[in-house]
């Protein structure tokens, strides 16, 4: 009984040291702001983004300057995972010249294991801001709203059966093509019970078959299994998108100027689309 103990009391206090040391590392924690800021310029919507998609730099890097000598660096790069990418060399620079005090990224990333997992791999820029801010021993966040926070902003704006159909839809999408084709009913099932399993959202669907009926009914020309949301979403789900990524940037401004207005550098990555949408809006709340 003795060795069973001590082989338990070595075993976590093995696993406490590999996450002390980042050789292991949780989920970043989620920001919650104590101070909420009056957004006088909107940030873009969507379909405003569509025209200039094709047009704007990429990386799209920028730096506003607030009071109190506080700062914001903006690293807006493509979602890729391959180390090589040029793209990630400019998140090293950036971060090296402008030595932050706390890093945001995009996403909830999640368990990794740096001895066998590469975190550009695995989380692309998230991981790689991630690695350098427990490199640098910097405080670290997603810019993420928890998705009960989400959920109370969305259900404001749109029905709560609508609103679960998206969130069950949104990984669903996510997966590989090769995850999705391979039963989808069952995939979609996992995540309609994952992912509705929250306040207001709660029984409101609770089987894939709920989504195959009101997608046959609202969208019959379509197939949920085989569509890429990648090019937009069909009908009233297009406009839930676009709610929830305009809630998710509102959100992560609010984190941004909490810190800038107390003196801190802040180093934040984000997918490319979003650098741009947020620009106006940040550059005038910090003006």
């Amino acid at each position: 009984m003795k060795k069973i103990v001590t082989f338990i009391l070595v075993f976590f206090g093995l696993i406490l040291i590999l996450f002390f040391t980042n050789v292991m590392w949780k989920s970043p924690a989620f920001y919650k702001t104590e101070t909420q800021y009056t957004l006088e310029v909107p940030v873009m919507d969507m379909t405003t983004y569509k025209t200039i998609i094709n047009t704007h730099r990429r990386p799209y890097i920028y730096t506003v300057y607030g009071k109190n000598k506080g700062k914001v660096i903006v690293v807006g790069v493509e979602h890729i995972n391959d180390p090589s990418n040029a793209q990630f060399d400019s998140i090293r620079h950036y971060w090296a010249i402008n030595k932050p005090d706390v890093a945001l990224v995009e996403g909830r990333l999640g368990f990794l294991f740096k001895w066998f997992q590469d975190p550009i791999e695995h989380y692309g820029e998230s991981g790689l801001t991630s690695a350098l801010a427990k490199k640098d021993h910097v405080n670290l966040f997603t810019w993420e709203p928890t998705r009960e926070d989400e959920i109370e902003l969305m259900i404001k704006r749109y029905p709560a059966e609508k609103l679960a159909m998206f969130y069950a839809l949104r990984p669903f999408y996510g997966l590989s093509k090769e995850e999705r084709q391979n039963n989808p009913e069952d995939a979609l099932q996992k995540l309609i019970d994952e992912r509705t399993d929250y306040d207001h959202l709660r029984h409101t669907i609770t089987s894939w078959q709920d989504v195959d009926s009101i997608w046959q009914t609202d969208f019959p020309n379509k197939d949920w299994r085989h569509h890429d949301a990648g090019y937009g979403w069909p009908g009233y789900l297009q406009e839930i998108w676009n709610g929830s990524n305009l809630s998710r940037d509102e959100h992560m401004i609010q984190i941004i100027l909490e810190q800038v207005n107390q003196g801190k550098t802040v180093f934040v990555t984000m997918g490319s689309s979003h650098a741009p949408r947020i620009e106006n809006t940040l550059k005038t709340a910090l003006k």
